[in-house]
């Protein structure tokens, strides 16, 4: 492969960009009248890979063509690190309740990852979290104890995930590329936003709360404790003084409903990442292609829902995302 430059990555990434869903392709997946011509009109249309398979295997497979192009074409695949630890954390996870629990989870997992397979077997069999890097074996140990000891799932997992936030923001920062830590900082207060919310529905503990919660940059980790401790009324009270994310358009969304507040934190993301298009020389561009992707599938993953549960398509179209086109 001939040695690797920003100037031949973009070059690539523009005809793939124009191969992106149009709002006219969406339409026609939401048609589908049953999920087998739904898997083979996303084959048809170059998603995913093996005949036969279903949806949720295909978009699997999409996902990891979409990690394969960009590691082989972008010229430094480090300035991916906020966003492919997401990966390795979703397969902690699943490593972590598989040995626990003694099921199967190879086919759980997502790559590309950092961190190799057989290091996160060790570290849940052998309890060797030093053989992960720095800043998951904080949250590794906490949620093993707690889903060794307990049984907690839900525990464990929001630990997991608050580890992987901080770590998003720890690598957005040694970026030092400032749309990167724009995007992660949308993309973390949001979260944050959204496991706030579903504590202060369900009466969570402090405890709970507090190993939910993370800094985000915007608002701080004690005023999300304290409003999530109040209820849901305080939390939208804090997100709508969230002016730099548009926290108040996204309180709003909420009292809508939850799916149009999801709907909305997903757009604000892509509205960021759109930025990304207009830069000419540097990484973003194939930063941005990736979120569009991530983005598509999400799309997708609702179009399925939809025509599996027989849902109106255009009740299905209605809950879509922003396209970044």
């Amino acid at each position: 492969m001939p040695e690797k430059s920003v100037g031949f990555a973009i070059g690539n990434l523009r005809a793939r960009e124009n191969r992106l869903l149009k709002k006219n392709d969406l339409s026609g997946f939401a048609a589908a009248n049953n999920v087998t011509e739904l898997a083979r009109m996303l084959r048809d249309k170059g998603i995913g890979k093996t005949d036969g398979a279903d949806v949720p295997v295909l978009l699997h497979e999409d996902a990891e063509e979409m990690w394969k192009y960009l590691t082989d074409n972008a010229p430094d695949t480090a300035a991916f690190a906020p966003f492919l630890c997401e990966n390795d954390f979703h397969n902690y996870k699943a490593v972590l309740k598989g040995i626990i629990r003694g099921r199967e989870y190879v086919d759980l997992l997502i790559l590309p990852a950092s961190v190799e397979l057989s290091a996160l077997e060790k570290a849940v069999k052998e309890k060797r979290f030093d053989l992960l890097p720095d800043y998951m074996q904080k949250p590794a140990a906490e949620a093993y104890e707690v889903l060794a000891q307990s049984g907690d799932s839900q525990l464990a997992d929001c630990i997991t995930d608050a580890g992987c936030m901080s770590a998003q923001r720890l690598l957005a920062e040694k970026s030092k590329n400032t749309v990167i830590k724009d995007l992660i900082t949308v993309s973390v207060f949001y979260k944050n936003i959204k496991a706030a919310l579903r504590a202060a529905k369900t009466g969570r503990s402090a405890r709970f709360i507090e190993s939910t919660l993370t800094e985000t940059g915007v608002v701080s980790k004690k005023a999300m404790v304290t409003a999530a401790l109040g209820g849901e009324e305080k939390i939208l009270e804090l997100l709508s003084k969230a002016v730099t994310v548009g926290g108040a358009e996204a309180a709003e969304a909420y009292k809508k409903s939850p799916g149009d507040f999801e709907k909305y934190a997903d757009n604000r993301l892509i509205s960021t990442a759109k930025r990304c298009k207009y830069i000419t020389i540097g990484i973003e561009p194939l930063i941005g292609y990736m979120l569009a992707r991530k983005a598509q599938i999400t799309d997708l993953q609702i179009i399925y829902s939809g025509v599996k549960t027989g849902q109106n398509s255009d009740k299905t179209l209605e809950r879509l995302r922003e396209l970044y086109g």
